[in-house]
Parts: C-alpha cells; structure tokens; sequence
C-alpha cells in the first residue's frame, strides 16, 4: 500500500472508475439536505473534498455562494471549467486538515467517503475540529460516510469492468481497521495502478468524535433517500450544528 494515496489517486482516472456517480445522485443528496436545512439565499457553502464539483455547482445554480476545496488540482480544473460565468463558486486546493478561515460558513459539506484517509486517528479526527473552525456558530454540517458493517458484510473482493475502452479491476481486502483498495486500469495497451485506503470508524466512534469536536448531531440517515439509519444501511449520513 501507498503512503499518501489519495495525492495520486484523485484525476481522470478516478472519474472513469466512479463515472457511475452523477449528478442525478448528487442531485438526490442535495434535496435530502433542503429537506432538513433551511438556508437563506445569501448563505456561504463549503464543499471540502469537493472533487470535480458535482454537489458544490447544484448549489451555485440554487443561488448560493460556494467554496469547493480539494488537493486535487485535476478534479478542480474541471469544476472550474464546468461553472457557468453566472454561479457563484470558488474552487480552491487546499488540504482538509489545515483550512484556510475561520467562522466563514452557514454550511459545510463533506461528502462520498471523503473522511478517514489518513494514517492516524489524531490526523483524521482533526478534521471534525476544521469543520468546527470554518463554521458559524449554530450552523451547519453534513457528513456522508460509508457504514462499516455494510462494507464488512458486502465487500466484493474482485471486480473487473470495462468503462468505454478502459479496463477496470478492483482488488478488494479489509485489513486490520482499513478497508484497501488496488485499482488497475488499462487503455490503450498501457496499464496505471493506484490505491485507496480509507479507516473504517463505526458509528460509536464518528459520533464521538463530532462530540469532541464540539458538533451536535441533529438527524441520520442510511442512504441519500433519507432512510432512518439502521444497521445494515450503505450510507451514514449526519447532519448537525456547531454547538
């Protein structure tokens, strides 16, 4: 496994490798949040590990003034390319860890799995407590993860596809607390490979470390339709204030 994969992982080939996440599903999720989260028009939005975007540019087209932040310059060259002079968005590369404001933002989005990278528990709970900097007091934060019991019971440990002209194959293993991924990919007679290594936190543990953050938890849900969580849910989704 590849220390730091995720600083080579996120370009066009990941696109290809979850093409299947669109923006009819990130549509989905946006409407689930309005559901439970009332924004006025001038509110601030930051989308951290906002990728190409998807999630950050429904909301600049709603109106609101969004901030995508991302390590990958890859994926924020193409949201830069995919926004419309008449959205309010910024895109900025940055590491989750270290952001660069304070008591900036009405909500705080942080989204598809784009939480546990990290080596430590120290470096992957730090980012609860950026989402307590950035935000105002009393406002909000959605945090989508993946259900660790529903990624233990249903993890196929090979998987090979072809996307266009492009083979896939996933390699799938949990090892210790980590659920690891070796991605290879061929196009054109040529072959790349990269990995994923994401912690696997149960809820317990997620939701102590928001309190520790100082972050309330105000509703869960189990997948993007706004199912109650329970415990064979894909999905964990909490979206909650700072207190």
């Amino acid at each position: 496994m590849i220390k730091n994969w995720y600083e080579n992982w996120f370009g066009n080939e990941y696109l290809t490798v979850y093409s299947h996440r669109d923006n009819d599903e990130a549509q989905e999720l946006i409407q689930l949040i309005h559901s439970y989260i009332h924004l006025e028009k001038d509110s601030k939005i930051l989308d951290l590990c906002c990728g190409q975007g998807r999630h950050a540019l429904i909301l600049a087209r709603e109106g609101y003034e969004v901030y995508g932040i991302d390590l990958s310059r890859t994926l924020l060259e193409i949201a830069k390319y995919t926004k419309t002079p008449k959205q309010t968005a910024y895109f900025i590369q940055a590491d989750m860890r270290l952001l660069p404001t304070v008591n900036s933002f009405d909500l705080l989005l942080n989204l598809f799995t784009s939480f546990g990278y990290f080596e430590t528990d120290e470096e992957n709970k730090s980012v609860f407590l950026q989402f307590h900097q950035v935000l105002k007091d009393g406002r909000y934060f959605v945090f989508d993860y993946f259900n660790d019991r529903f990624i233990s019971e249903s993890l196929v440990p090979f998987h090979r596809e072809r996307i266009g002209n492009v083979l896939v194959e996933q390699e799938r293993v949990i090892e210790g607390s980590r659920v690891r991924k070796k991605i290879r990919i061929t196009k054109d007679g040529r072959q790349s490979t990269f990995f994923e290594s994401v912690k696997m936190y149960n809820p317990d543990q997620i939701f102590n470390m928001l309190d520790n953050s100082k972050l309330s938890i105000d509703y869960v849900f189990g997948d993007y339709q706004g199912s109650l969580f329970e415990q064979n849910s894909p999905r964990l989704i909490i979206i909650g204030k700072k207190l």
